[in-house]
């Protein structure tokens, strides 16, 4: 048998024999998945990164005892650049929205959304990956239509 084929009404899908529709499916997601898992762990990585996971010294004034890895390394990056024409730009501080002109902090406070960001494509191309090769093996009758993909 080859990679994909079809015996009696089931699957035969990469050394899996006898595979139902719905097994099919989620072999084929996690293949998917596994496919894209470099991108997954840069994810992973700005949201921790952007995580206020170092505890900070309590200061008069501030709302948190602690601080991200982004915040940290972007402000000590970037030291006391600002933007230009005293542009502030909105960024989100323990529920708030803040605006500042200091590219540190904004760095900082943009990174874990940026990971955010990246998880939500990333599953968006998983999803259509999947359907895709899904709808190539499967019988006409088994096949997914989501036209939103």
């Amino acid at each position: 048998m080859d990679t994909t084929e079809t015996l009696n009404g089931t699957y035969f899908y990469h050394g899996n024999d006898n595979v139902t529709k719905e097994e099919l499916f989620w072999l084929i997601f996690l293949e998917s998945f596994s496919h894209h898992a470099g991108i997954e762990i840069e994810t992973a990585a700005t949201i921790i990164a952007g995580a206020p996971l170092i505890p900070k010294r309590k200061v008069l004034g501030s709302k948190g005892n602690r601080t991200s890895i982004a915040s940290k390394m972007s402000r000590r990056i970037f030291r006391d650049a600002k933007l230009s024409n005293n542009l502030k730009i909105p960024t989100i501080a323990y529920g708030q929205v803040r605006n500042t002109n200091q590219i540190g902090t904004i760095v900082g406070r943009w990174v874990p959304y940026l990971g955010y960001a990246q998880a939500v494509i990333i599953s968006a191309i998983v999803a259509k990956d999947t359907r895709d090769k899904y709808n190539l093996i499967a019988y006409p009758q088994d096949r997914i239509a989501w036209p939103y993909f």
